[in-house]
Order: C-alpha cells, then sequence, then structure tokens
C-alpha cells in the first residue's frame, strides 16, 4: 500500500522532537521559549458536514480525509502554525487509544486512510462493515523543526464521533454456509443441504464453521459434498455462483484443502452416523497468497463417553448403563466429566469395550500451592490410566489433541460480586454430585461455581446447561435471598435457583 505524504504541510506538521540534533553544525539545536500559551484558547471543531469516510475512495484518489478545524484566540504565539497529534478509540471513553499522525493544512486536521484502515484491522475487526469511532487531538505549535506540545503528552481536545468503512476485502467472507450433498457429484438438489454453524463473530474474525450432522441412512455407503455461501445457496444458481469443493489430491480424504476455483472436484465422506466437520475459509488471506488457510475436516461425532476402571462410580471394570454416560460436550472437541476414581480406568465412546482407550505414557500428578491434586497427560493408548489416590475427580480430554487433565474435587462454592469476588462461599455436600448452599445475592451480581476455592474448574453458562469450560458469568435479576443447589448427577450439569 502506498503512503501519501504532502510537503511541506506534512513535514511541517509530523515534525521532529523538539531537541534534534542538527547535523550541519555539529551542535544541538536548543528551542527558545515561547510565551506561556493556555491551551485553552485552542479549539478544534469537527469539519462542517463530514458524513461516512469511505477509506478506500480517499486512498485510491490519493487523499487524506479531514476530520476537524482549528482556531486560536490572539494569546497565539507570532510565528508558530498549527500542529497536531490524534488519538482514536472505539469508545468516548478512550480507556485503549491507538495515537496516529496527522497532516495539518492550515487550520484543517486530515488523517491517512491507510493507517485507519490500519488501526481497524489490527485492533477492532478484519470485517469491511462501517465502524463508528471516536477520534481527539493533542495541539502543538510548530517553527519549522521545533514542535511544542500545548499542555502535556495526556492534554487533548475536540473529541468527537467519526463513521468510516473500511477498504473491501479481498475476497468475500459471507456468514452463512451449507454443506450440499449427492450419490453421484453431478446431481444436486437445495433439499440436499444442512448449514454449518458459527461462533457470534464475524466471519472475517472467525472463519471457522462446524457441522454436527447425521447422516441419511439412505446415503451410508458414501455421498459426495461441496460447499455453498448463503448466496448462492439462495438462488441455487451453481452455475454462476460461487461454489466451494476440494483440491484433486484431496478428493477422497477425511482432511484437505478447500477449492473455490474452477478446477475444484467434489468431496466425499466416508462415514456414516453423526459426523462432525470443520471448515476453514479464509478466503481474504487465500486471495492475497497465505498457504493452508482454507481447509476441511470431518470426522465421527462423538456425544459422550464412559468410562471403566477400578472403582469408577462404584463399579469395578464395567461400565454404567447407555444412559449413564460419564463425560459430555459442547463443541465435539472439549469433553467434560466428574466421577469417583479408584486407582485406574479407561475411556470408551460407547457403553461396552468397543473402542477403549487410555494412555501409555500416563499422568504426571502434582499438588499445587492452592492444595489441589492435579494430573496432566494425554489418552493415547492402550494402558489403563494411572490416578495418584483415589477420590472423586473432574476429568477434562480434549479429543483433538487427546490431553487429559484430572483436578481431584474437594470442595464446590460460589463466588461473585455478592462478596467481592474474594474467596468461595462454600457449598454443603448432599453427596458426591449434589452441592447446596444459601446466599443473599442482588440484582445485577454477576457469580459462578468454582472448585477447590480455585479457578482451575469453573461452571458458568445457563442453570438448565452448565458450560464445564469456565463458561459465561450467571446474573441476579432480583436482589433477594436464594436457595441455590448444583446437581453434577446427570448430563448435561444442572442447577436451581430459588428465591426464599
Amino acid at each position: 500500500m502506498k503512503k501519501y505524504i504532502f510537503l511541506p504541510i506534512a513535514a511541517l506538521a509530523l515534525g521532529f522532537a523538539a531537541c534534534e540534533d542538527d547535523d550541519t553544525l555539529g551542535i544541538p539545536v536548543v528551542n527558545p521559549e515561547i510565551p506561556a500559551v493556555d491551551p485553552s484558547i485552542v479549539s478544534v471543531a469537527p469539519v462542517a458536514g463530514l458524513e461516512t469516510i469511505s477509506l478506500e475512495t480517499y486512498n485510491n484518489d490519493g487523499q487524506n480525509f479531514p476530520v476537524a478545524t482549528i482556531s486560536a484566540g490572539e494569546e497565539w504565539p507570532a510565528g508558530y502554525d498549527f500542529g497536531a497529534v490524534a488519538q482514536i478509540s472505539t469508545d468516548e471513553s478512550f480507556a485503549n487509544p491507538y495515537e496516529l499522525s496527522t497532516i495539518v493544512n492550515g487550520t484543517t486536521i486530515l488523517l491517512n486512510p491507510e493507517d485507519v484502515q490500519a488501526y481497524i484491522y489490527d485492533n477492532i475487526t478484519k470485517d469491511p462493515a462501517q465502524q463508528t469511532l471516536w477520534v481527539r487531538f493533542g495541539m502543538q505549535a510548530v517553527n519549522g523543526k521545533e514542535v511544542i506540545r500545548l499542555g502535556n503528552a495526556d492534554s487533548f481536545i475536540g473529541a468527537e464521533q467519526i463513521n468510516v468503512l473500511p477498504f473491501s476485502p479481498a475476497a468475500v467472507i459471507e456468514p452463512m454456509y451449507y454443506l450440499i450433498y449427492s450419490d453421484d457429484a453431478e446431481t444436486w438438489a437445495k433439499a440436499n443441504s444442512v448449514a454449518f454453524s458459527h461462533s457470534d463473530k464475524s466471519a472475517y474474525d472467525d472463519p471457522n464453521f462446524t457441522l454436527v450432522w447425521e447422516v441419511p441412512s439412505e446415503y451410508a455407503d458414501g455421498l459426495f459434498w461441496k460447499i455453498l455461501p448463503e448466496s448462492t445457496y439462495d438462488t441455487f444458481d451453481l452455475e454462476n455462483g460461487l461454489v466451494i469443493g476440494v483440491n484433486e489430491d484431496d478428493s477422497e480424504s477425511r482432511s484437505g484443502h478447500l477449492n473455490d476455483t474452477a478446477d475444484q472436484l467434489a468431496g466425499y465422506i466416508d462415514m456414516s452416523g453423526r459426523i462432525m466437520m470443520e471448515i476453514n475459509l479464509d478466503r481474504v488471506a487465500a486471495a492475497t497468497g497465505a498457504d493452508d488457510v482454507m481447509t476441511f475436516s470431518y470426522k465421527q461425532a462423538i456425544d459422550f463417553f464412559w468410562l471403566a476402571g477400578d472403582n469408577v462410580n462404584g463399579l469395578n471394570w464395567s461400565f454404567a448403563s447407555k444412559d449413564e454416560p460419564t463425560m459430555w460436550t459442547n463443541n465435539y472437541v472439549n469433553y467434560a466429566g466428574i466421577a469417583v476414581l479408584g486407582s485406574a480406568f479407561k475411556f470408551s465412546p460407547t457403553y461396552s469395550w468397543n473402542g477403549d482407550f487410555g494412555s501409555d505414557s500416563g499422568l504426571t500428578f502434582e499438588t499445587t500451592d492452592g492444595g489441589e491434586l492435579i494430573g496432566k497427560g494425554d489418552a493415547i493408548g492402550s494402558k489403563d490410566i494411572n490416578v495418584a489416590e483415589p477420590g472423586l475427580y473432574y476429568i477434562s480430554l480434549n479429543y483433538v489433541s487427546k490431553a487429559l487433565q484430572l483436578v481431584k474435587l474437594n470442595s464446590w462454592g460460589i463466588i461473585g460480586g455478592f462478596n467481592g469476588w474474594g474467596e468461595s462461599v462454600e457449598m454443603t455436600k448432599v453427596n458426591d454430585f449434589t452441592y447446596t448452599v444459601t446466599q443473599t445475592l442482588n440484582e445485577g451480581d454477576e457469580w459462578k461455581f468454582r472448585a477447590n476455592g480455585q479457578w482451575t474448574v469453573s461452571l458458568g453458562g445457563t442453570f438448565d446447561k452448565l458450560d464445564p469450560f469456565n463458561g459465561p458469568n450467571f446474573k441476579c435479576n432480583e436482589s433477594g435471598t436464594y436457595d441455590i443447589t448444583l446437581n453434577l448427577s446427570t448430563l448435561p450439569w444442572t442447577a436451581t435457583v430459588v428465591k426464599k
């Protein structure tokens, strides 16, 4: 990208340090004192009639864009021109400001469109949607190489809102995508499609999409697939709309690279039952030459894991019933469960010895400064997983990386705004899987469950489906005293909060 510098105005405005050496004389230039200037004699006002600023239009025209005009009283020192620095922020508080250089043309302050674009892209979003920003100015008196700040480094005036339209992306990433499937890779029907899910972020900031889907029984022997953005799905004009397939080398693979060009092929799914497919559609990065940014992978989706071992919830190396799994997931990657463990155990994706796995390398246990016994390792291999000492454990497994962690549970408590997020208020243990407490909460109080008085294990989310991975805080809607019950006996875990 090009930078546009206007001379002599830009050089005058951006200036140099007030005590820069003069190389021609070999002695430093000492700034003469200027008359005492009250910073309040300078004022800054928004440019009249300023509307939404198209950064791309100004950049294409080789122009900086005006944001404010300067005026000063008679006390302004003779011989000094105006200069300014700018701070830009996402809100009026300027809690996290970013400093930009300015160009001052007479009494007009201008900003470089590329600088503002870089700020948005690096600090806010990669989405090309219009952004509302705040900008304010630190004023300077400029005389040649002298640049003297009025007030101090924290003195800013003229805070104003500006609406800017960022540059167009190198390629469009739409908010919704669909998997379409076929039995012959030639005949495609809109009815044979299923939507991917996505986070609440912009697809430009999070180009990852996920699909958990039960393969129709009539396609149990295999099916072909491609991906459609929402715009093509709506029209279903596959000849003229964007269609995304795979590279030739990956046409029969369970993972590989996506291809949005004319030489794409259909992918192939060779699994039946429930599958999870993940795609990365960073078409912007791909369009700028980055490798390995448009990818796909799919695998069998596992809803639950069962545990069997030495005294696992009272059973000795036998699985509980089909209706009593130990671990569950909210994303098909991270799984969590709570169980009484003896000396060793193993996992199974079914309620039988079918596909079971353990850990060949075992776990390493340590007691933290907070008094928690934690075991870490991986669940790769067929050997039994060792447990340092019997007890009740929180178990977490990343099924992609196979990272495994055990945390021995000594207590459960609640913590939040009602006690200044201090020490946990301990809950009363009814049994290994049920805990109660009575607590006064104020309207607006946020709070959570946590184990052992530490933050290694905490539960948030919603009461009917607790998030086992440090989910969002709960929030009290009405002041009062509440009976709170934590139920860990069924999956997903739940809580009841009843006002007395």
